[in-house]
């Protein structure tokens, strides 16, 4: 399924239901220190996707692990790496909607080309504990994940947490002469680029990165608007060395004066480490953007400077407010920070930025996701075939109710029947015990795929 996003939809058939009338504790209240996912919702409270889906908008900036591929600095590439995590932050921030639970055996392609190529494909391979396996093909790298969302309620909160590591291999770079090769690269770093004799080329061997997700905390379940931020932070280690990099969230303390928590609202800092020494350094705001600090003594000492984040593109909508427009990143910048990466929805018209609300805050990636197409064949296992997805996005939120019931019911029917452990189609397990794909998908011969939400 290959997506043009400038040629995609950039509004959805119907807007999204009022749900002011609506109480989400009322739904969650009987759940109480149990973990959600196994809790249907009010498809009111949902957003027109699968998760298999929502977990294809980590991709959306892939150009950043493609700059990574070809660069053989390591402290850029970390730099790069980096920053492609914190853009994978940067969707959840303004989604106050729950995606639908995947069914048993459901799946998700997605395909761009052009100037950064990727292939996603994902299987729902358990139910209980339900486990998303994903593997995505770049250039020069692939990605691959097991996702086993875990979300509680505590108090007036709710904490998500997506268990399973991510998996990053990026083919090793091999340095031949200008002369033996007619190809060349612009990294980040064009000034070393400049002055190096050589071009790189990629081998067969990979160096290989990996990295669990932060927890995601969700504020004012009892009453207030709903609004979301991440906790903690998160290890990217280079496994064939001792070199990672650790980003730390910034965190709100209740002693803390309104001007300080609203300055360190999604900010976070980090290092880059060879061993028990630092590299490197970055900062920024996980709603827009990334920086690299060229100069470790700018991070070790706070910023006297007044110049703020000079990135344009957009800043996340903090949604506990009234305000429909984003605010101007507030992130104070040291002499030497150096933008890597900042949020941008360029791709969309004022007029489109302004219904932003009403449509779920999607972006004119996450509104491609779900967009049917009839030119490519795809298994009747694929997200898009779900009825109950396509009546929401139409409005009809009866008749999307009614068929995740029946879908519900369905799965749990099929569970009942099921004599032997459920064999995904597209990925098995490794001596490790996760899910790892098996290219049989690439073949595509869906003839054995079951028709997974018929009646």
């Amino acid at each position: 399924m290959t997506v043009d996003l400038r040629a995609s939809r950039r509004i959805l058939p119907a807007p999204m239901i009022d749900r002011s009338s609506y109480s989400i504790f009322s739904v969650i209240k009987q759940a109480i220190g149990k973990d959600l996912t196994k809790f249907s919702i009010p498809v009111v409270w949902n957003e027109p996707l699968s998760f298999l889906q929502r977990l294809a908008e980590c991709i959306e900036y892939s150009s950043l692990l493609d700059q990574a591929a070809l660069t053989n600095k390591p402290v850029e590439r970390f730099h790069l790496l980096t920053a492609f995590i914190v853009s994978t932050l940067s969707t959840n921030l303004e989604r106050m909607s729950k995606p639908f639970n995947p069914l048993l055996g459901e799946t998700y392609e997605l395909k761009m080309e052009g100037d950064t190529p990727f292939h996603y494909i994902s299987e729902q391979v358990s139910h209980h504990p339900p486990v998303s396996a994903l593997y995505i093909r770049g250039q020069h790298w692939t990605l691959s994940a097991n996702v086993e969302p875990k979300v509680k309620f505590q108090g007036t909160n709710v904490v998500a947490v997506s268990e399973g590591r991510w998996i990053l291999r990026i083919k090793k770079i091999v340095p031949t002469s200008r002369s033996a090769s007619q190809s060349s690269f612009q990294s980040c770093t064009e000034e070393d680029d400049e002055q190096n004799s050589n071009v790189n080329n990629h081998s067969d061997e990979e160096d290989e990165y990996t990295w669990t997700s932060p927890s995601i905390l969700v504020h004012n379940i009892l009453f207030g608007r709903l609004w979301c931020e991440f906790q903690g932070e998160f290890d990217l280690q280079h496994t064939q060395s001792n070199q990672r990099s650790v980003l730390t969230i910034k965190t709100q303390s209740w002693l803390s004066s309104q001007s300080t928590k609203t300055a360190n609202m999604f900010k976070y800092t980090g290092f880059i480490y060879d061993g028990k020494d630092k590299l490197g350094a970055f900062h920024g705001n996980y709603g827009h953007c990334y920086y690299a600090i060229d100069n470790l003594e700018d991070a070790q000492f706070k910023s006297s400077s007044s110049s703020c984040c000079s990135a344009g593109g957009h800043n996340c909508i903090h949604i506990n407010t009234t305000a429909t427009v984003s605010s101007p990143c507030d992130l104070i910048l040291t002499p030497s920070s150096r933008l890597i990466w900042f949020r941008s929805l360029s791709l969309m018209n004022d007029n489109e930025l302004a219904l932003r609300s009403q449509y779920y805050f999607f972006t004119p990636f996450a509104l491609c996701l779900n967009e049917q197409v009839s030119s490519v064949v795809l298994p009747l296992t694929d997200s898009r075939y779900r009825q109950d997805i396509q009546y929401l996005e139409k409005g009809n939120t009866d008749a999307a109710a009614a068929e995740k019931h029946r879908l519900e019911e369905q799965q749990r029917a099929d569970a009942r029947k099921r004599d032997n452990e459920h064999q995904p189609l597209w990925f098995k397990k490794d001596e490790n015990e996760e899910y790892v794909y098996t290219n049989e998908y690439d073949q595509r011969q869906f003839n054995h795929c079951p028709n997974l939400f018929s009646s």
